[in-house]
């Protein structure tokens, strides 16, 4: 599990598991789209970070999504893998209310 890699790990491990789930919702191997869909979109914002520039996500993420992908932000953050704005960033981006 990626919570459990080092934080200089996460942005590679990440970016093979999207390529995986990219590749399964094309060819249609997936029952639950909104989780592969969830994790495509955490991906994107990593890399919009790590570029400097926002993402506007349109995609509304599950609770239980947004607590772990921002103990992930934090793990990355607090390592120098991103920049301490990422924590604010993701907070205004997916934002619940």
């Amino acid at each position: 599990m990626v919570c459990n890699l080092p934080a200089q790990a996460i942005p590679g491990a990440l970016d093979r598991q999207c390529q995986m789930l990219q590749e399964d919702l094309e060819l249609g191997r997936l029952a639950d789209k909104e989780d592969a869909l969830s994790i495509l979109c955490f991906k994107q914002f990593i890399q919009m970070v790590k570029k400097g520039e926002v993402l506007r996500c349109t995609r509304c993420l599950s609770p239980d999504h947004l607590e772990f992908y921002r103990e992930i932000i934090v793990k990355l953050v607090n390592a120098g893998v991103l920049p301490p704005v990422a924590m604010e960033q993701f907070e205004h981006v997916f934002s619940i209310g």
